[in-house]
């Protein structure tokens, strides 16, 4: 009895402190390579005028976001609804560890008479895949400017190829979603699991994934989200020009699409240390010095981190809800996810 519930108190310790090491561990590899007499004189530089200008390029990106997953969601919630839920699953990401922003967003726009848990759930993952595959083609489209010549061009074919893989299958189990229940239903004759349990969350799931179905859809969407990044690009290199003289615009491609990598890692909420220390890492490819890039990787997380979370705390408040609830909320629907 003892061991059966040391392990999962076990598992708890390990899930929570693993993240915590990995950003530790970040931060004391950034700090040891950067000069930090040397950084308050490049904050200096960047002009106010500057924070104005990156500060609408963001919000434009955070509203393009939104409405990607506002088209994902099959308009069954208001644009409202989904730019402020957005904002308080970010919020969740930033202050608490295990990306729980993602289910925090399931668990407030949960509401049987509009759409389920599930069905958010899922137009979450497309976002999500959406969001890789960009990632991927946009990171891999400028290798060849950094690695020079000789880089094999065959591997942005090829990740090309495996995100349309993922999308592919997405589509079809939106097609055949109505087949697909049919037959868990004759299964279900057999299993009342199957019956009470499986069927209705998978069905539910695969309505999620319904909006590739719809052509339109799908192309406002995935349109609306590649124009989201052209504008976090954009707000990036308004930044970094402060900070280095004429910077080429797509090192601003590279070093954004790798950040979103690095922060895909287990670490820290809001991705603390993991991201700098990508940040610096990639600029490092570049050419660029360690301060300069802290300074710009600080100045750009430091401006998501507050911009977002101010619209997941108007989120909370519009819908009368606290963050720790919500915090309690995505953690029992999380368990209950791998009971």
């Amino acid at each position: 009895m003892t061991d059966k519930a040391a392990r999962p108190i076990g598992g708890k310790v390990l899930r929570w402190m693993v993240p915590l090491l990995l950003s530790g561990l970040a931060i004391w590899l950034v700090l040891r390579n950067v000069e930090i007499p040397e950084i308050g004189s490049y904050f200096t530089r960047i002009r106010w005028q500057t924070y104005l200008l990156a500060s609408v390029a963001y919000f434009l990106s955070f509203i393009l976001r939104a409405f990607c997953w506002h088209i994902l969601l099959r308009r069954k919630v208001s644009y409202r609804d989904a730019f402020f839920t957005m904002g308080a699953g970010y919020l969740l990401n930033h202050i608490f560890p295990f990306r729980l922003g993602e289910i925090g967003r399931a668990v407030l726009l949960d509401d049987p008479e509009r759409i389920s848990l599930l069905e958010v759930f899922s137009s979450v993952i497309v976002e999500r895949v959406f969001d890789v595959f960009l990632a991927a083609v946009f990171i891999l489209s400028v290798l060849p400017r950094i690695l020079g010549v000789e880089f094999n061009q065959s591997l942005i074919m090829i990740a090309f190829f495996l995100g349309l893989i993922g999308l592919i299958t997405l589509f079809f189990l939106a097609k055949f979603r109505i087949q697909i229940a049919a037959w868990l239903l004759r299964w279900g004759e057999r299993s009342n699991f199957v019956k009470n349990w499986v069927t209705p969350k998978v069905a539910h799931a695969l309505e999620g994934f319904s909006v590739l179905t719809d052509l339109r859809a799908f192309m406002l969407a995935f349109v609306s989200l590649a124009l989201s990044w052209g504008f976090a690009f954009t707000q990036n290199f308004v930044i970094f020009r402060d900070l280095y003289s004429n910077p080429p615009f797509w090192w601003m491609i590279f070093i954004l699409s790798a950040g979103a990598f690095g922060v895909a890692l287990p670490s820290a909420p809001a991705g603390i240390g993991v991201f700098e220390g990508v940040v610096i890492a990639a600029f490092a490819l570049l050419g660029v010095g360690a301060e300069v890039a802290f300074t710009h990787a600080i100045v750009v997380h430091t401006m998501v981190f507050i911009y977002a979370n101010l619209i997941g705390l108007i989120g909370l408040r519009l819908r009368g809800e606290a963050v720790i609830n919500l915090f309690l909320k995505a953690i029992n629907r999380d368990d209950l996810a791998r009971a």
